[in-house]
């Protein structure tokens, strides 16, 4: 093997590395910067209902 061969193959799989790492990066950088923005300045929500709904009390009625 000359040094242009072994250049080749070096080149080859930086290639494949930063081809297989980029991907991952956009993935899991877009998921975290959507948790960020979605947990910023968000408060808790309470609900509370308004009228009353007639419960099951088991009599057969």
């Amino acid at each position: 093997m000359t040094l242009n061969d072994v250049t080749l193959i070096a080149k080859k799989v930086g290639v494949g590395i930063i081809v297989t790492i980029v991907p991952f990066v956009i993935i899991f950088g877009g998921l975290w910067l959507t948790q960020t923005l979605l947990s910023k300045n968000q408060q808790p929500t309470i609900v509370q209902s308004k009228t009353t709904t007639p419960h099951a009390t088991g009599t057969g009625n």
